[in-house]
């Protein structure tokens, strides 16, 4: 069985205003000993930049990092509040996230992955958003 397999994920986030955004995303899942890292091209955007995310899955921890327009590096840990960074085009951030659930369901083709949080700014939720990865293994042609 190899230690990484390529994989298609459908992403899917829920803001609190009930907006769905969605993409595919190709990349490749690797089993490590104590969990799984997940990495991923993000499409391009309207202006034609992409990004790459690289998520770190544990039993009971998500360690998020996005490199992008927008860059992205966040921690997220049930019914806790972690301290994490943001860059935008208008300056870097600190941000705190809170993590209100947390499902993580992974096998060797893929699974699933959700988890909702609070984003924090200066104290202040800047927004609510509910994340679902479907991974499932791409199969050779």
């Amino acid at each position: 069985m190899p230690d990484k397999r390529s994989v298609a994920v459908d992403f899917q986030s829920r803001q609190q205003d009930g907006s769905i955004e969605r993409s595919v995303m190709h990349g490749e899942l690797h089993r490590l000993v104590t969990g799984w890292v997940l990495t991923c091209a993000e499409p391009a955007d309207d202006s034609g930049a992409g990004a790459a995310m690289t998520l770190i899955v544990h039993e009971r921890e998500l360690r998020l990092r996005r490199r992008g327009a927008f860059s992205f590096e966040q921690v997220f840990l049930l019914n806790t509040s972690v301290q994490g960074f943001l860059e935008t085009p208008y300056g870097p951030h600190d941000v705190n996230a809170l993590t209100h659930g947390m499902d993580i369901h992974l096998s060797e083709s893929g699974g699933v992955i959700e988890w909702k949080y609070d984003l924090l700014m200066q104290e202040q939720t800047v927004g609510t958003f509910e994340i679902r990865l479907d991974i499932r293994e791409e199969q050779a042609v």
